[in-house]
């Protein structure tokens, strides 16, 4: 009488493994850089309370602030910290955040850019590292970010 054997040979086995560790490795990379972008949103976010004080300096003084001193805010950029955001700087109105602390070292020691514009109405405009520049403004400074524009969210690409 014969006998079958309804069981997956060795070669089946390895296939699927190999599958398995393929699939695995794609999802492990993509779930890395959502890590990364929500990061940077969260010190994007963090430094959104940076843009009040330079708004009420440029509605008291019509110059944009030079410096966190100048804002209304502590002197050292250190003082605004956060949990990926090692420190806050000022430089002619430009929002600088520098990440670090608990951030992903791909972007430990980087640094992106909050650029404000002003709007034909004297309203400031704020633009977000690479992105287009608003319509109808104009340029005070820019910085190019240093964090790769993968890990950008998209308003900021």
């Amino acid at each position: 009488m014969r006998q079958n054997n309804k069981a997956f040979t060795l070669i089946e086995l390895m296939i699927v493994v190999a599958i398995i560790g393929i699939l695995a490795s794609l999802a492990i990379a993509a779930y890395q850089t959502y890590t990364v972008r929500s990061q940077v949103s969260e010190g994007i976010a963090f430094a959104s309370g940076a843009k009040v004080p330079i708004v009420d300096a440029y509605s008291r003084n019509r110059v944009l602030p030079a410096s966190r001193i100048e804002a209304g805010m502590s002197p050292d950029p250190a003082d605004s910290s956060g949990t990926y955001v090692t420190r806050l700087d000022i430089v002619n109105g430009r929002i600088d955040i520098t990440f670090g602390n608990r951030a992903h070292p791909d972007i430990a020691a980087q640094t992106l850019s909050l650029t404000p514009y002003l709007a034909n109405d004297n309203a400031i405009v704020w633009r977000c590292g690479n992105a287009s520049p608003p319509p109808g403004t104009e340029l005070v400074e820019h910085l190019a970010p240093s964090v790769d524009s993968r890990y950008l969210p998209s308003s900021c690409r």
